[in-house]
């Protein structure tokens, strides 16, 4: 199958290097049920998530709209959304194996609704500094606060399942790589298993980290370096788990699930002439780059900033054939959920945030929230900041949405958790 994840490149897959999981937690506080499913593919599509739901509430007795079904985003997995952008190198995602998806996604929440115990609850955090970091420069803005729910079983108290949120791109694994892989979350789930257990579940998600990625902080885009980064992860999540003491642990709280649903603001896209000569000045920039030789790090920024241009040529060209209009109505409007679990409040929504919005949420609002992406739905592009949209680097060619799309959704979830 085609490898989704990197523009302008033929990468069919040609072996496994870790599977890839879909893992599920319901959980019952015997007043609300709310189901959440973490998944190792690069997009989960509104149709993904509305063929699972339909599917789970006819077999088990929970409402639909209370399950959260994310990606992590690995760009090493098959393709499961149409590629926005008509990049001819791009297949369709295979309807068989789209059904097949669905199929299982249901099947791994049903399993854990049957499979249901009394447990307690704790949710930690861990510092995820160092396992990446933000890819335009290594000393820009990051948010390693790693959340974890932490459950035990009631009668052994033994851990049986961990879900965390990292704001972190899954993309230590370059177009070169043709293995289905999880990237390293998917060593980050092994450490895990290791040190806690061989039946420990980890929902791995992923928050806010358009701008986030392990460029500048590993030595190559191979495997022996997703098992560095990802056994790092896991070594930091495992420690924070095993300083908790009984009294951090509930057998019941509160739970809470809201709402909503919104539209975003479109970007003004510049003349097809002048997005033409950036394309070009970026292409003869990385010419001369990589004749110098530079730092393949900066060779990669450069080379991403191309991609975006000529993304951006595609996009103005696609408002003149209505395919543009096509692609804001399968996307819009967007579902937000925010979910309250005791004092810790949770939101969820689609598309590529930058991580400066997943850190206004935290200061602006009461208490602790965390924020997962890429989840029951898909945005074609990034959400960015306004001074990224300036620059007017990869991310922000690559969008078809204002900067103030990002802020709408920082006041809607806002407005939510006031309530």
């Amino acid at each position: 199958m085609f490898l989704h994840g990197y523009p302008h490149v033929e990468r069919i897959s040609a072996g496994t290097n870790d599977p890839l999981y879909a893992s599920a937690l319901i959980i019952d506080n015997g007043e609300h049920q709310i189901g959440f499913c973490a998944v190792d593919v690069i997009f989960i599509s509104k149709e993904i998530t509305k063929g699972v739901r339909e599917r789970v509430e006819n077999s088990i007795a929970i409402t639909a709209e209370n399950l959260m079904i994310s990606a992590s985003h690995t760009h090493s997995g098959p393709v499961t959304v149409a590629d926005a952008f008509h990049d001819p190198i791009v297949p369709d995602p295979d309807p068989e194996y789209i059904m097949y998806l669905i199929r299982k996604i249901t099947e791994v929440i049903i399993q854990a609704f049957k499979n249901k115990r009394r447990s307690k609850i704790a949710i930690t955090t861990a510092d995820s500094t160092g396992i990446g970091g933000n890819r335009h420069s290594k000393t820009g803005v990051t948010d390693p606060e790693v959340p974890i729910i932490v459950l035990k079983d009631f009668d052994t108290d033994q851990i049986f399942a961990l879900s965390i949120i990292h704001c972190m791109h899954p993309t230590v694994l370059h177009e070169d790589s043709k293995l289905f892989s999880a990237d390293f979350p998917g060593y980050t789930r092994s450490f895990i298993r290791e040190k806690l257990g061989k039946d420990v579940v980890l929902l791995y998600q992923t928050g806010p980290s358009g701008n986030q990625s392990p460029r500048h902080f590993i030595d190559s885009n191979t495997f022996s370096e997703a098992k560095r980064l990802g056994y790092m992860l896991g070594e930091k999540i495992t420690a924070s788990v095993l300083n908790l003491i009984e009294s951090d642990y509930r057998d019941w709280h509160e739970q809470r699930i809201q709402k909503a649903f919104i539209g975003l603001p479109r970007k003004k896209f510049m003349p097809l002439k002048d997005a033409k000569k950036k394309a070009d000045f970026l292409k003869n920039k990385l010419d001369r780059m990589r004749l110098r030789g530079e730092q393949a790090a900066e060779i990669r920024t450069v080379e991403c900033d191309w991609f975006g241009a000529e993304e951006n040529m595609k996009l103005i060209a696609m408002i003149g054939n209505g395919e543009l209009e096509k692609v804001y109505q399968s996307v819009l409007p967007i579902e937000i959920n925010c979910v309250t679990l005791g004092d810790i409040n949770f939101a969820f929504i689609p598309g590529e945030l930058f991580v400066e919005f997943s850190l206004k949420i935290k200061k602006i609002l009461p208490g602790k929230v965390y924020v997962s992406t890429f989840t029951n739905g898909v945005l074609a592009g990034y959400i960015v900041t306004k001074e990224a949209e300036k620059k007017g680097g990869y991310e922000a060619s690559n969008s078809i949405f204002s900067a103030e799309g990002g802020e709408l959704i920082v006041q809607t979830i806002h407005k939510m958790l006031q309530r």
